[in-house]
Parts: structure tokens; sequence; C-alpha cells
């Protein structure tokens, strides 16, 4: 547990009745809408709301879980204590349901007339597992594996290529990759792409399932080989891949007492034709496969709160996202860390930046329109809060004027901030030149639809309302239990809230915006279209969203990623990978749905002005 600073806890138990009052003290006391004194945001303040909310006590917000929950329903009495009206469906809420982590209940068996086979040291299920139950014959399919550009195809070999080879079967494929591989082709020193022999996410678990799945199998049991088998791996609850199968790894020796012809099976696997048999005179078995997984949903819901303007035909929503990852999981950036992600900067820091700005328009005289404040949850399941939202308004679409998005504003002492979608209306640009300079901000604006994503004004721009995002940017501790209270800089989010705020009148005050499409990028001349399919290629680049390009600044590497290791880093500006050149985020993308794990490929890019190139070997994270 972190250490807090004494005035926050102090602060803490006093909060309702401090933030009750319409007239704080000082510099807080005045109109923020003209008359009298300027109002300002208290940095103070926000540091006790970003102690409170990444406290290893509220266990990283994940959405749908309890600790998400009590995180709500905090920033719901804090608007009920500024004196705001509810704006959501019930009150304050608008309710939806997440899918939880699932859990392996320990029950997992498989089942072969009278013999049973059970218990964590012989069968455990797969990460992508559904809990569910099956009944078939077993079919052995080898490795599961389909690989054209290295030559090996499981399913042709053995005569189950066809969508229902499998049809009503229980599929045994063996984990892990094939032990040949296709000869490494020569490497030619001046060639941007040199073609990899990597195996990729073809020999990944979730792929072999699928695989298996499109032939028409009920179930999939995953079996270590003879030669190299290992403790079965334990049940990985934070996986997000799910294939709606029941799916068991077996140990060798389960197996084995299940099918004694097991590794004679495998040698002929490798010399001819097995018919999908586990050996040329097998008998037929039909097992039974219990695969104990709960996967559950969890109530998550968004808070909204309203302050009433001078018109409510129009209303201004400013939204930051209160969720973050719980205790790790695939959006980690420390793979495998289970401890406490309190995400400090993502998003506790937004989260209290809204309550500030909540707090300033309501003791701040009428604005001219209503402004409504919106806590999310679950953007760090997918945006699953303003998606709801947006299908679903607690008020009329129709009278959304704009949308701020307040998403990682915790690291701004330097004063600096990027802004996403200033091309979302024709105003944008002249304002934030305005206030930048009023407020001795450097800002970096995008413009194009080439850096906008990811955060919750994408729903936004998706129905064409116009949508700025606030983000002071990615650094070391993003995704990582490290993203936490120490490294928050109260000062700098003050002053983001203090920029916020004049813009927010501005939005206020302009009458009807009308949304600009973002700029498209220009097609390449003679390329082919962007693949449809990723392979799974990992980089490991962070890219500076905030970038007009041409090309793709890094605002740093992931660890161990194969960017990191060719020597990449913070202020890159990539430019060209292998034969593609990088002009935008979807150029880059393209190259990554290009190019497969394995490959070598020429990364050129420009490092203070210059030039440079290196070799980044591409690889994948997916689980084997």
């Amino acid at each position: 547990m972190l250490r807090r600073p004494a005035f926050v806890f102090s602060y803490l138990f006093a909060f309702a009745a401090l933030f009750a009052c319409s007239s704080p003290s000082g510099s807080q006391g005045s109109s923020a809408h003209g008359g009298g004194a300027r109002a300002h945001a208290d940095a103070e303040r926000l540091l006790a709301d970003v102690a409170w909310l990444a406290d290893d006590a509220q266990g990283g917000r994940r959405a749908g879980t309890e600790d998400a929950r009590r995180a709500g329903a905090w920033i719901e009495a804090r608007f009920q204590a500024l004196g705001l009206e509810p704006a959501g469906e019930h009150g304050f809420r608008q309710s939806f349901d997440v899918a939880l982590p699932a859990a392996d209940r320990g029950g997992s068996k498989l089942v072969c007339g009278e013999h049973a086979w059970q218990g964590a040291e012989r069968v455990v299920p797969a990460y992508c597992s559904d809990g569910a139950s099956a009944k078939g014959e077993l079919a052995f399919v080898g490795y599961g594996v389909e690989n054209d550009a290295l030559e090996w195809n499981d399913f042709k070999k053995l005569g189950l290529d066809a969508n229902d080879a499998l049809s009503g079967k229980v599929a045994v494929v063996v984990r892990g990759a094939p032990p040949k591989k296709k000869a490494a082709p020569a490497a030619d020193a001046n060639a941007n792409v040199v073609a990899g022999t990597d195996w990729g996410i073809s020999t990944s678990t979730f792929t072999k399932v699928m695989n298996c799945k499109r032939r028409g199998a009920v179930a999939v049991l995953v079996v270590e080989h003879p030669e190299h088998a290992e403790p079965l791996p334990a049940f990985d609850s934070a996986a997000a891949k799910q294939s709606s199968l029941p799916v068991l790894m077996l140990s060798l020796d389960a197996f084995r007492a299940l099918a004694p012809e097991y590794c004679e099976t495998l040698d002929l696997l490798l010399d001819r034709p097995t018919k999908g048999l586990l050996a040329v005179d097998a008998p037929a078995r039909t097992v039974e496969v219990f695969a104990d997984v709960e996967r559950k949903k969890g109530e998550a819901f968004n808070v909204l709160a309203r302050v009433r303007g001078k018109t409510s035909a129009r209303t201004v929503v400013i939204g930051a996202h209160y969720d973050h990852l719980g205790h790790g999981g695939p959006e980690s950036m420390a793979p495998g860390d289970r401890s406490v992600h309190n995400g400090a900067d993502d998003n506790a820091s937004g989260t209290a930046a809204l309550l500030e700005l909540a707090r300033l328009f309501e003791s701040g005289g009428t604005p001219e329109c209503d402004v409504v404040f919106a806590a999310w949850s679950g953007e760090e399941l997918g945006l699953l809060g303003s998606k709801h939202w947006i299908e679903n308004p607690t008020f009329d679409l129709a009278s959304v004027e704009a949308n701020l998005n307040l998403d990682m504003v915790g690291r701004a002492n330097a004063k600096k901030l990027q802004v996403l979608g200033t091309g979302s209306a024709a105003p944008f640009e002249g304002w934030l030149d305005e206030l930048a300079a009023a407020h001795g901000f450097e800002l970096a604006k995008n413009a194009s639809g080439s850096g906008i994503g990811g955060s919750d004004h994408q729903p936004f721009l998706e129905r064409k309302i116009p949508a700025l995002h606030f983000f002071s940017g990615v650094h070391a501790d993003y995704h990582k239990p490290t993203d936490d209270l120490e490294r928050f800089e109260a000062p700098g989010a003050a002053a983001t809230c203090d920029l916020a705020l004049d813009l927010v009148r501005k939005l206020a005050s302009a009458g009807d915006l009308v949304y600009v499409e973002p700029p498209k990028a220009p097609a390449k001349e003679g390329a082919a279209a962007t693949p449809t399919r990723g392979n799974g290629t990992w980089f490991g680049t962070v890219p500076e969203y905030g970038f007009e390009g041409p090309g793709l600044k890094l605002a740093g590497t992931s660890a161990g990623s194969p960017a990191e290791k060719a020597g990449m880093r913070k202020d890159d500006v990539l430019i060209q990978v292998g034969d593609v050149r990088i002009d935008t985020m979807q150029d880059f993308v393209y190259a990554l749905g290009l190019y497969k794990p394995g490959d070598t490929v020429v990364a050129k890019f420009l490092r203070d002005g210059k030039e440079e190139s290196v070799r980044v070997l591409l690889a994948t994270r997916a689980k084997q």
C-alpha cells in the first residue's frame, strides 16, 4: 500500500461537507462565468480524488467488479454532494453487463466408459475453454496446425480438411509446434523483407481449437508431446479469447492411459497419413468432456450528472472513464503481473478532472446550455460504457453539441497536451490556439482521422458529433502497476482543468457546431488492399497519438518487444516498415497485416532529423 499525504486522509473523511458548499474559500469562491474573481481548479482536490481512486483498496476498478461499482457509487455520491441533477436512466446510473474474468471451478474431467480422469495434475481447462460438456468419438488431428508458408497442414495430411470432417468428434491435438520447419531462405543483406520461419499464431492453442471447431468438432483435448512434456499450465482467468467449446489440457500420463498407442501415432503422422485414428488399428473411443469453467457477467454502470444551462436544447458532454485493468490481464503492459493496476493517470486523473469541472460549473453560475458530466465504465474492455450510452442515450442525442473527453491528463506539469479530433469542427483549431496562448500550454493538435480512436470520444465521432480528446501522453507506466499516485502531477492536471473550463464555455456558447469529416489518408498507388485478417504480428511501438505525420512518432517501445530489441526509442519517427512507407497509422496497421511473425523487416526512421534503419525480427505475443 502506498503512503498517502496526511492532508489526503483528512480531506477524504470530510469530502461530503466540503463539496456540498457552493462557494469554497479563496480562489475557489468566484463565479466561473463572469463577475467576480476568476475560478480555478484546485490541485489539492485533484490529488485527493486521484488518491482515493488509485488506492489499492479500489482493486484497480475493473469494470463489472465490486471494486468498480464501489468507485462508481463514490462518483455518484460526489455528484449528489455537488448538487448536480441526475442524467442517467435510474437516477445518476445507466447499467449494462460486461464479461467477467473466467474462473476454473476445479471440477473438469474426462470420462471414457468406466474410467475418469480429473484433478489439476491430470486435467485443466484451457484458457479459451467454455464452461460446457460434450460427447463424441476421439479424432486425432496431429498438431492441428495450418501454415501454408511453412508447407504444413495436419488436416490435409489426415484427410480431415472438409468443413464437416470432424462433425460430432472430440478432436485431439498435440500442444506446441511441429518439430520440423521449412529451411530458412538465404539472407539478402539488401532486402527490405526476409521471410521468416516462425510458426507465429498458427501453433497457439486458440488457433488450433478454432481450426477444429471450423470442421465441426464438439470439444478439443490438448495433449503434451511425449518428448517434452511439461506440467499442465494453470488456467489463465485473465485471457480474453473464448472458443465456445469445452477444451481440456491433459497430462501425458492421463492420455497414455486412455490411448496407449499415442507415441506410435505421432511417429505415423510424420511418415504417412493415419486417417484421423490414433493408430491404424486403434478402436473407436467415445469420450465425455466436462470443462468446469465459469464465465459470468457483472453489472457495470455509467454515472451521468447535469448542470442546467440557459437552454436545454443544446448539451455539451464532458466525459472520462473511471474503470481500469483490475489485476492486469491481456491489456497489461506487465505480462503475468497480477498485482493491482491502480491507473492513477489512466484514468483516475481524468475522473478527478471531471469532478473538478463539475464543481466549477455547478458553483459558477448558469452556463449557456446544459453541461452533462459522464463518468464512463468499461472503456478498457472496448469503450463499452460510452458505446452503450450512444446506442441508448438517456436524453435526446440530437441535442448533443460536442463532447470533450479527458483520458490520461495526469502528466501535464510541463503544460504539454495532446488534443485529438481538432478537425471535427471548424472553430476548434482557432479556439485551441487562443486558449493555449492564454493558459501557457503547448498543444500537439491532431486534426485527421488517422490518430483518432481508442477512447470514449470515438463513439461521438462515429455519430458525427464534434469531439475533442485531451491527453497528456503515453509514458513508461502505461497499463502497468507503476501507474500510481506518486507519479500523478496535480498542478498540471489543475492547469488542464482550467483550459478545459474555458473550452467548454466556448462550446456551450457557440450555437450549432457543424461536424466536419476528418480527412482520409491518401491511398497508396499500386498498394494491395489492407489485409482483413491480422497475423498477430507484434512490432512493439507505442505511438505518439497527437503527432500529425508524416510518419509514426514513438512515445516509446514495449518491454521485450521487437522494436525495443532493435534499438528503437522514444521520439523516433517511423517512416518505413519493409516495403511499406509509413505516412499514417493506417500504413503501419497495413504493414502489420502484410508481414507475419518471424519475418525480418528493415525499419527506417528519423532520429534527431537524420534517417536511420535497423532490422526488426517481428514476433507474436500469442499464447502457445
